[in-house]
């Protein structure tokens, strides 16, 4: 049972550096997702979800304090860490990649979408 709760979280990891590498190639290679995956709009989701994931924790009975500490682990841990490690693995695949701040918007805007699908399971 061990082995398959562990199996599965490395899936999960896996998982989400690939969304996080996909989204920078995809906002390089296309202008539409470039424009909607920018700092800007990655900053606003990153607003909106803290809000409604503090509102959903409160609601089902965490304290203030309780509720504002998960919510900055779950919505700010995931796509910070992940837009490093999306731009740190894009480096090391393509060693004449050159790494711009719009690279590590977009692999931090893509990881977010896990934030919205695990959301929907609270």
């Amino acid at each position: 049972m061990f082995y398959l709760i562990l199996l599965s979280f490395i899936v999960f990891i896996i998982i989400l550096i690939l969304t996080s590498c996909f989204g920078i190639y995809f906002s390089r290679k296309y202008k539409f997702i470039d424009n909607i995956s920018s700092k800007k709009n990655t900053l606003i989701l990153i607003i909106i979800l803290n809000t409604i994931v503090f509102l959903i924790l409160f609601d089902k009975g965490y304290n203030i304090a309780g509720a504002i500490g998960a919510t900055m682990g779950y919505v700010l841990g995931l796509p910070f860490t992940m837009g490093y490690v999306g731009t740190f693995i894009m480096k090391k695949l393509f060693k004449n990649y050159l790494i711009t701040k719009k690279d590590y918007w977009s692999a931090s805007f893509f990881s977010l979408m896990w934030v919205i699908i695990l959301m929907i399971r609270l």
